[in-house]
């Protein structure tokens, strides 16, 4: 009876530990989003990309009018440590261009999302 005790608390310490593990995570996330739209002009998209098991990316590009990206943070990993870091390898680049940047197949797909989402927010 005690060992079924013991695995059923320990059940629920690791759900609590992840519960607030992933609370930090969604405050990282809107800090970064607030952060990011903060700025006098342009366009702000974001871009999901995630499998059912495995790595997960997050793109967050902010643009000028002239579709330049002056902006940029990709958060990419599987826990709930992940953060974002600063993407500099697109910034200054066009935002048609990144339609094909050279990069992994996840990132690409959300890199293309949050260009499709600047393209909407533009019209």
């Amino acid at each position: 009876m005690q060992t079924w005790i013991f695995i059923g608390a320990v059940f629920v310490a690791l759900w609590v530990m992840q519960f607030v593990m992933t609370h930090f995570q969604m405050k990282n996330y809107y800090s970064t989003i607030s952060e990011m739209s903060r700025r006098g002009s342009g366009y702000l998209g974001v871009g999901v990309s995630k499998k059912r098991f495995g790595k997960g990316v997050v793109t967050v590009l902010v643009s000028d009018e002239h579709d330049i990206v002056v902006d940029a943070k990709k958060m990419s990993g599987v826990t709930v440590f992940s953060r974002f870091e600063q993407y500099s390898e697109v910034i200054g680049e066009n935002l048609s261009s990144l339609l094909a940047f050279n990069t992994d197949p996840q990132t690409q797909q959300a890199l293309s999302k949050a260009v499709e989402k600047i393209e909407v927010e533009k019209k």
